[in-house]
């Protein structure tokens, strides 16, 4: 079974050079409620054992990432980068340049006709992940090297728990520094009358 969802990336990513921008250990930490626990680097793939933070459950995950083509793609598209699974409900996440609108999309593959809608939840959860990743290699400006920095170094070296309390910290302090603001411009403004 198959789903097609809009990635609404320019069609400027499939000339992305994914294997320098992303690999397999990058990809699972993109993911904002897996907990990696144990990674295994084989020869014939990545293999993860994955804690989720909603659920609390354990799976193991296999997956490789590549910008091949194979037989079953969209007629004359552009393959930005294809991940495919082992162990696991999606057999396949394909995101490619359609030939006929050029919109970049995504195509997830499920193992079987049926499938669970929280898996596909999930999974769109984390292709909208990867979809930003990758938007900021789109362009080099100040504020995506920044970003860039800012995620390879600080966010996906983060467990999930640890990204919502860098998120609280980060709004607290945006909070404080508006109302020091507040305060100086009230004392300036009130002070001198």
């Amino acid at each position: 079974m198959e789903h097609f969802f809009d990635l609404f990336l320019p069609a400027a990513a499939a000339k992305l050079d994914i294997p320098k921008i992303l690999d397999e250990k990058k990809l699972v930490h993109l993911h904002p409620h897996w907990f990696v626990e144990d990674v295994i680097q084989k020869d014939t793939g990545f293999l993860v054992n994955l804690r989720d933070y909603a659920t609390d459950k354990v799976f193991p995950l296999g997956l490789s990432l590549t910008k091949s083509s194979q037989e079953g793609d969209p007629v004359g598209s552009d393959i930005i980068m294809r991940v495919s699974f082992n162990q696991f409900a999606v057999r396949e996440l394909l995101f490619f340049v359609d030939p006929e609108t050029a919109k970049t999309r995504m195509r997830i593959c499920f193992v079987g006709e049926q499938f669970e809608k929280s898996i596909e939840e999930e999974m769109l959860l984390w292709v909208r992940a990867i979809q930003e990743y990758l938007r900021l290699y789109l362009t080099t400006t100040p504020r995506t090297l920044f970003f860039r920095a800012m995620m390879n170094r600080m966010i996906l070296r983060m467990n999930p728990s640890q990204r919502r309390i860098c998120l609280m910290i980060a709004k607290i302090t945006v909070i404080e520094i508006v109302v020091i603001i507040i305060l100086v411009v009230g004392y300036v403004y009130f002070g001198k009358t």
